[in-house]
């Protein structure tokens, strides 16, 4: 399996000579490449703790790093610097700087599953990539992303609206935030099929879903403290 091109520069400090000789005999070939010695600091073994004591992150102690999700990852063809395989292994030395240089990036997975499904070992790897990106926002290492604002703008305008979506409601408050850009052309080009529909009145204020009230509750109640496994 080839290495991705982003962890090739996990190798640094290589020292590569034209002619090496060693208790007589000369080496060529990649015999000739040697890594500088070195001493790696500052990692907290905390955050591996802490992410595997998570509903979430409790698979991460199972990865063995064969890179299978890495590989066949959906999300590096539009970013080459995620990588799963990376994300888990920076987690579990507790690099936290290493982490934060990817905030960038690791926010990214579309939940596609097919690292999930592919794992030889059982990972539930979209979900401990959750659990890595969830522990840097929740101790304030990185900003919040696009993703975490949408994910809040949908689960409020779900709870807001009886538990049902209102894709009108939903555009407006990503409009307000600013990750849509609409201008009055846009609006006026929206308005008229939206009114001819006639389901202008069910996009403004959905109907709510059956015992919402009850469920709604429940997911608050949910929401108050996380769930950890036993």
């Amino acid at each position: 399996m080839p290495i991705p091109e982003l962890e090739k520069s996990i190798i640094k400090g290589v020292i590569q000579k034209d002619k090496v000789v060693i208790d007589g005999i000369e080496l060529d070939g990649t015999w000739n490449s040697f890594m500088i010695e070195r001493t790696q600091t500052g990692y907290d073994p905390s955050v591996w703790d802490e992410i595997a004591n998570t509903l979430e992150g409790v698979t991460i102690s199972a990865c063995w790093q064969c890179g299978t999700c890495t590989s066949g990852c959906t999300m590096r063809e539009y970013d080459p610097k995620y990588g799963p395989r990376r994300f888990i292994d920076l987690a579990r030395k507790g690099d936290k700087q290493g982490l934060i240089e990817l905030q960038n990036s690791i926010w990214r997975c579309v939940s596609c599953q097919k690292c999930t499904h592919r794992c030889p070992k059982g990972v539930l790897v979209e979900e401990v990539v959750h659990a890595i990106h969830n522990y840097l926002l929740r101790h304030g290492l990185v900003s919040t992303d696009p993703g975490t604002v949408f994910d809040e703008l949908f689960f409020e305008t779900v709870m807001n609206n009886g538990g049902r979506i209102s894709e009108l409601m939903l555009g407006a408050a990503s409009v307000k935030k600013g990750m849509v850009k609409m201008g009055l052309k846009d609006l006026i080009t929206m308005t008229g099929p939206l009114l001819r529909s006639g389901l202008f009145k069910e996009l403004m204020k959905p109907s709510k879903v059956k015992n919402w009230e009850k469920i709604r509750e429940v997911i608050e109640e949910a929401m108050k403290e996380e769930v950890r496994p036993e």
